[in-house]
Formats: structure tokens, C-alpha cells, sequence
């Protein structure tokens, strides 16, 4: 076996085709080599590329954080204010249409029950809708029962009034209303016991 490759060696070597292999040799070798440091040069690139990418997708990522971080509680600042003040707004409203509170601030001496009836009405509605707004920023249980005091009271008004007529002298008139009121399950009282608790539960 040996014989027959150094047999094989001298027949290359004489036919001139082993210069031919060590000059072939001599070109592919150098660039075989640069193409194994060009493979390993750009893994390393890739491998540092993907480490740059995933840092600066965590750092965007933070920043995103910090960003929804910083505009919710720049909405709270406004939201808060905002919130508390409806809560108080509907208390004084509830105050305000309070009979006891209402008949006093609207009845004049000149008064018939017509005119009572009709201005205790107007009244009302235009505090209620002068203050539609705030149930945005109170909860449905609150709001709910604000309206419920207020269509109650809208209620005994009128039933109130359908007891006289129209041209009777507003004192008893007056009295029929607060008098029925107080047979209610006291339906203001009930609004702002929820309004106050909502106060002490976010803002206390």
C-alpha cells in the first residue's frame, strides 16, 4: 500500500499536477482563512448587535413606563381637585333644595301657592342641571341617590300642591311639604351620608 502511494506521489509530481495542487493550495488556503475570521468577526457583530438592540429595547420600554408613570399622575392632580370639588358642589346642592332650607330662601309675602309651586320647581331644575356635570366625577351609587332626593322632593312638591288652590295662601302649603318630606325615609339625608363617605374613602 505505501508503495503504491509513493508510486502515485512520484507520477504526480512528474506529470507536473502537485505544483498545480500546492499553487491552487496557495489561493484557496489565505481565503478559506479570511472567511473563517469574516464568519467569527460577524457572529460577535451579531451577538453585540443583539445585545445593543434588546438594551435599547428595555431602555424604550422603560421610558414608555416612565411616560404613562408621569401622565397618570398628572391626571390624578387634575382628576383629584376635580373629584372633591363635585363632591362638595352636589353636598351644598342637597343642602340647598333641603326643604326646610328651599321654602325660606324662594317664599315671598306676596306668594299664592301657584307661584310657590311653580318657583320651587324652576329652583330645583336649575341647580340640578347647573350641576349635571359633576356626576362625572362622583360614583353612580352617589349620583343615583342624588336624583332619587331630588325626584322625590319634585314629587311631594306637586302632590303637595294639588291639595290647594291656586290663589291659597302659601302657609300651609309650605307646611305640607315639609310635613310630607318628613314622612320619607329622609332621601337627601341618604345622598350625603354617600357623598361624605366617598370623601373620607378617596380623599381622607
Amino acid at each position: 500500500m505505501l508503495l503504491i502511494c509513493i508510486n502515485y506521489l512520484y507520477w504526480l509530481q512528474k506529470t507536473h499536477i502537485m505544483d498545480e495542487l500546492i499553487e491552487l493550495l496557495k489561493v484557496l488556503l489565505p481565503a478559506v482563512i479570511i472567511l473563517i475570521v469574516v464568519y467569527f468577526m460577524m457572529r460577535e457583530f451579531t451577538k453585540l448587535n443583539s445585545r445593543q438592540i434588546k438594551f435599547l429595547q428595555d431602555e424604550q420600554s422603560l421610558q414608555k413606563l416612565k411616560l404613562n408613570n408621569d401622565l397618570r399622575s398628572n391626571s390624578q392632580k387634575i382628576s383629584i381637585p376635580l373629584k372633591f370639588q363635585a363632591h362638595e358642589r352636589m353636598a351644598l346642592f342637597l343642602e340647598r333644595i333641603t326643604p326646610s332650607n328651599l321654602i325660606p330662601r324662594v317664599l315671598k309675602p306676596s306668594m299664592n301657592v301657584e307661584r310657590l309651586h311653580a318657583q320651587l320647581l324652576a329652583i330645583i331644575r336649575e341647580e340640578y342641571e347647573h350641576n349635571m356635570s359633576q356626576q362625572l366625577y362622583v360614583s353612580n351609587q352617589s349620583w343615583d341617590l342624588v336624583r332619587n332626593a331630588k325626584e322625590e322632593l319634585v314629587s311631594i312638591i306637586n302632590t303637595s300642591a294639588s291639595k290647594f288652590n291656586k290663589d291659597d295662601k302659601t302657609n300651609d302649603y309650605s307646611k305640607e311639604i315639609i310635613i310630607e318630606y318628613s314622612k320619607l325615609n329622609n332621601p337627601i339625608d341618604k345622598a350625603l351620608f354617600s357623598l361624605k363617605e366617598e370623601i373620607h374613602k378617596h380623599f381622607a
